[in-house]
């Protein structure tokens, strides 16, 4: 029954983000925000993304003033709607090499992510790190769909490092939707540490949230089956495997291998970053009800690796004969789609258990 509980929470706490996540991209944010029962704190536009930060009451009979905060991003927007500088989002979205995330901390995330996220973490920081916290605020919790995630992400992670919040205090979560993995642990760092100071290293992280000091369980990205988006920057994309099965791409991986080991970024498994925290794999049925499992083990393991793979055939076999196929992938990351998926799982777990 405990297990139940459990499960539902869950659900509920996934359909809500998936839903605050899809808000992000609405211009009527403080409308929706006020007839769910929350209150707009800060709305922030940049060139190229949202963010905005909004409390609800925590259901608790011991404090009922208590508060859940909740930081939101927003993905990429390229119309014109929301004045986005879509040259310049296009720019920092290619920015793929590597950055390190925190001065002594031997894990690198994505540098267009991070100047982006950059952009605004001090206008947003007395909201993360302010006198509220951990008095009437006992809850933080990140989200975001597609570049939202990823943002809310290092926004985590920065809360962890920068800020130096307890995470554990006050319950940071992160809730991830159909968003590219922007986190690596840096081999070639560590690798330099074990040799040069073999007294105090400590041996190497299980995976990049294990160095920065955060539990697997802190970040949940749900990822839908057909969609493409969460796959960027893996091994798992198609333009990786070609390079990978080309001569020349596989013998340059192998040296960076017997160089830097086969961990961290540019292996023959993993095109710069690698899978963090628990994966939610969501597949939908074909009654249009959805089946979920989740995949608990920690980053790096086959379970993950073979729930991600796709290869360029998966994405063209059938297009010609059926062009909508080819289509499948760019609808299914709508964030809409993620809203529908968890609101469905979340309403059928409650009358499964009623039942």
């Amino acid at each position: 029954e405990e297990e139940e509980e459990e499960e539902e929470e869950e659900y509920s706490k996934a359909a809500l983000t998936a839903r605050l996540s899809n808000y992000c991209y609405k211009t009527n944010l403080e409308e929706l925000l006020e007839s769910d029962g929350y209150e707009l704190i800060w709305d922030k536009f940049t060139d190229v993304t949202r963010v905005y930060v909004a409390d609800r009451k925590i259901d608790d009979d011991d404090d009922p003033q208590a508060l859940e905060r909740f930081i939101v991003a927003r993905g990429a927007v390229w119309g014109d709607d929301q004045n986005v500088d879509r040259m310049r989002l296009s720019n920092q979205i290619s920015k793929v090499w590597p950055t390190q995330v925190h001065p002594d901390v031997q894990v690198v995330c994505h540098t267009g992510v991070y100047e982006m996220t950059e952009e605004f973490f001090n206008e947003i920081t007395p909201y993360i790190n302010g006198p509220d916290i951990g008095k009437e605020v006992r809850k933080l919790t990140f989200c975001g769909h597609s570049l939202g995630g990823s943002i809310a992400t290092i926004l985590a992670v920065w809360t962890k490092l920068r800020l130096e919040v307890d995470c554990e205090l006050m319950k940071v979560n992160v809730h991830t939707y159909g968003s590219p993995n922007v986190l690596a642990l840096d081999m070639s760092l560590l690798n330099k540490m074990e040799k040069d100071e073999k007294e105090t290293f400590r041996g190497y992280p299980k995976s990049a949230l294990d160095a920065i000091g955060l539990e697997e369980s802190v970040l949940r990205a749900h990822v839908l089956s057909n969609d493409i988006i969460p796959r960027m920057w893996l091994s798992h994309d198609p333009l990786f495997n070609t390079v990978k099965s080309n001569e020349w791409g596989a013998n340059l991986l192998k040296w960076k291998e017997r160089t830097f080991g086969t961990r961290g970024m540019l292996t023959m498994d993993r095109f710069l970053y690698e899978v963090s925290g628990y994966l939610v794999f969501l597949e939908l049925g074909t009654d249009n009800a959805a089946k979920r499992a989740v995949v608990k083990e920690t980053a790096n393991l086959a379970t993950h690796h073979e729930r991600l793979t796709w290869q360029l055939e998966d994405f063209t076999s059938g297009a010609q004969n059926n062009p909508l196929r080819a289509l499948a992938p760019a609808l299914e990351h709508n964030s809409q789609n993620y809203v529908d998926v968890m609101q469905y799982l979340a309403v059928n777990a409650l009358l499964v258990k009623r039942k």
